[in-house]
C-alpha cells in the first residue's frame, strides 16, 4: 500500500506517523511537509516565509527519522503552496492508496473561518483519507 502522510510537527501529525507505520506494507512511505505561500509586498519570499520553510524542513527531517527508526523506507517531499492541494497532488502523482493526516484540534470558530486541511483533503484527494485523532 502506497501511503502519503502529511506532517506539520503537531501531536496529531505524530499520531499520523505512528498509524502510517502500522499500516505500511513495506513500500516507502511518503512524508509531505508544506510551506504555505503567503503574498508579500516585495518580490520574492519574505523573511517569515524563509523561517517557515526552515521550520518545515526540520519537521520533515524529524518525521523521516521517526519512520526510519521504525524500519521503514521514507521518501521526503517539501511542498510550497496550499497544504491540502500540495498533499492531494503528491498523492495523485505518486499513485498513493491512502493519505494519512492528523487533526490539529482547532476549535469550531477557527475551523469555520480557516477551514481544515483534513476536511479539504477528504473532498479533494484522489484516494482514501485517514484522519487520525
Amino acid at each position: 500500500m502506497k501511503i502519503v502522510v502529511a506532517y506539520d510537527g503537531s501531536d496529531g501529525a505524530k499520531r499520523g506517523l505512528d498509524r502510517s507505520a502500522q499500516l505500511s506494507s513495506g513500500e516507502p512511505v511518503t512524508v509531505v511537509s508544506v510551506v504555505e505561500v503567503h503574498a508579500t509586498a516585495g518580490r520574492g519570499p519574505g523573511g517569515a516565509d524563509r523561517i517557515e520553510a526552515a521550520e518545515r524542513r526540520g519537521e520533515l527531517e524529524e518525521a523521516a527519522g521517526i519512520l526510519r527508526g521504525k524500519g521503514l523506507d521514507v521518501r521526503e517531499v517539501e511542498g510550497h503552496g496550499d497544504p491540502a492541494g500540495v498533499i492531494a497532488d503528491e498523492a495523485r502523482e505518486s499513485g498513493a492508496d491512502l493519505i494519512v493526516v492528523g487533526t490539529r484540534g482547532r476549535g469550531a470558530v477557527a475551523r469555520a473561518v480557516l477551514g481544515s486541511v483534513s476536511t479539504r483533503l477528504v473532498h479533494e484527494a484522489p484516494c482514501d483519507v485517514l484522519v487520525v485523532r
